[in-house]
């Protein structure tokens, strides 16, 4: 009977090939899948890919560490022997075997010897010595290893035929190889045998301290060549080094030059694909603002224009800011419209005028546009007039000029309109009103700002006489209402069905 202490080396080092090349793999393969797959799928795929490398390194380690050091009793017979971790096993169902050490690299194991049987049934069978017990357990593995080697080659030395293999000494200096079982002997030839190795002058005294010297040898001259063998190896794995000293180079090369491309896949840059997601984003954000905007009510316009392309719209009282970067402005602008929704709007709202496929808002104030309760605004715009070029060498095209007056009392509408024109001088509007063509004059108000229809009629009819006095001649003005402040979609959609009502002056002046 031979003892010894098993191991599975080789599931240690397939544990560490998993751990390892695993990690590397998904490093690899995850950023590229988050960049081809919706981010939900992507969760998912590497919840998944991730779960079953920790699930597939675990079941390995369990099962290496679980074998490691456990006790091997062989005990053999004519037909075969008898092992404590694998049961019984007949020589006649071995067809083939493999000798040699774990030296490989991927085992992580120095000089273990190892032994390992193909069965009929292609079960492969792993005795690996645990390398923490060479001093007290190599003198029986040897043995086993020895023993089971000259059943299996038994053959040889009874009679030589086609397919009988010589014997080999027990760590040959060969590189081991798979090599197919013999025929079995007969019946009479193994109780022949049998009855050789039993005699009674093989059991003398002296043939028994020969063995034993013997065995010592034997022992001394594997540690030696295991050594040897050891060192053989490392230097049939230079071509590993060889290996690194290519690729080391290769990647500083790639690192040199343009790492960009695979950067853009391990590490994407946190801008990447900006430009695509960025007017994606304001899309969605731009929606919502026109929802809020439609609940907002109508508004109304009082102008010298009858342009169906002429809207006036509610636009959120925030700046927005200009980088130079097309792709960041447009995504700090879509973050800026969805914070002014998520705080309940406090900025409030302003009013700007759609027209020749471009918008002019009244200026931004730091202070809230939110409405107070019984206080009206208006809004003016003064607009170059459609399709104006300045000529000359020396002309400066006319700018767009907003502003707004506040009131609670209709009355108080001149004494406003006389603040506002400390700033911009009313007798310079009144007389850029007499160039041919006119400039547009605009007055807009919303409801949101507690403008009914009633109160627009009211305050219109107290701006035309503020203008009349000042001597700007409004009877090409006219008064038009809009369902909503929200900016028109399509252009098919311009004057049909955003605006429910449209009065001529002669109406506006008698309070319709």
């Amino acid at each position: 009977m031979l003892e010894y202490r098993h191991d599975r080396a080789d599931l240690r080092g397939l544990a560490w090939l998993i751990c390892l090349g695993g990690l590397a793999g998904l490093a690899i393969v995850l950023p590229i899948v988050h960049k081809h797959v919706p981010d939900r799928a992507a969760a998912i795929t590497a919840s998944v890919a991730g779960l079953v490398w920790l699930a597939s390194w675990g079941v390995v380690a369990w099962q290496a560490r679980r074998v490691r050091g456990r006790t091997e009793t062989i005990v053999f017979d004519d037909t075969g022997f008898t092992s404590r971790l694998f049961g019984r096993i007949d020589f006649a169902d071995v067809t083939a075997y493999q000798v040699g050490c774990d030296t490989k690299l991927w085992r992580w194991e120095i000089q273990a010897p190892s032994v390992t049987l193909r069965l009929a049934d292609r079960q492969r069978l792993h005795f690996h010595l645990d390398a923490r017990h060479h001093v007290t357990d190599l003198l029986d593995y040897v043995a086993f290893v020895e023993e089971l080697r000259a059943c299996l080659d038994d053959a040889s030395y009874v009679a030589t035929s086609a397919g009988a293999l010589g014997c080999a000494r027990v760590f040959g200096d060969a590189v081991p190889e798979a090599r197919p079982s013999p025929a079995r002997p007969t019946t009479a030839t193994r109780a022949r045998s049998s009855r050789r190795r039993s005699s009674p002058g093989a059991a003398s005294d002296e043939a028994a301290a020969q063995a034993r010297q013997s065995a010592a040898g034997r022992l001394s001259r594997a540690n030696r060549d295991a050594a040897g063998r050891f060192r053989a190896q490392m230097q049939r794995n230079s071509k590993w080094v060889v290996l690194a000293g290519v690729l080391l180079p290769l990647t500083y090369m790639i690192r040199v030059c343009d790492p960009s491309a695979i950067k853009s896949v391990i590490a994407p840059s946190p801008l990447h694909d900006l430009s695509k997601r960025a007017p994606a984003e304001l899309d969605r954000n731009a929606v919502r603002l026109r929802r809020a905007i439609v609940e907002k009510g109508p508004v109304y316009l009082w102008s010298n224009t009858d342009q169906d392309t002429v809207k006036p719209l509610l636009v959120p009282n925030i700046r927005f800011g200009q980088s130079g970067f097309d792709s960041l402005d447009t995504m700090s602008a879509a973050g800026r419209i969805l914070s002014f929704l998520i705080n309940d709007e406090v900025e409030g709202y302003r009013m700007g005028v759609q027209h020749d496929d471009t918008l002019t808002p009244s200026r931004y104030t730091e202070i809230s546009l939110r409405p107070v309760a019984g206080e009206k605004t208006l809004f003016f715009f003064l607009l170059p007039p459609a399709g104006y070029k300045p000529s000359g060498a020396n002309a400066r095209a006319m700018p767009d000029i907003t502003w707004r007056v506040q009131y609670r009392d209709v009355g108080e509408i001149p004494e406003r309109i006389d603040q506002a024109s400390m700033q911009l001088p009313m007798p310079l509007i009144a007389r850029w009103m007499q160039h041919k063509p006119a400039p547009r004059l605009m007055v807009a108000a919303a409801r949101y700002h507690h403008m009914t229809d009633a109160d627009f009629a009211a305050a219109v009819a107290e701006v035309k006489q503020d203008f009349a006095r000042r001597g700007i001649d409004t009877s090409a003005f006219h008064t038009r209402r809009f369902a909503n402040g929200a900016v028109r979609q399509g252009a098919d959609g311009a004057g049909h069905g955003d605006h429910t009502q449209q009065t001529t002056e002669s109406e506006a002046g008698d309070g319709r």
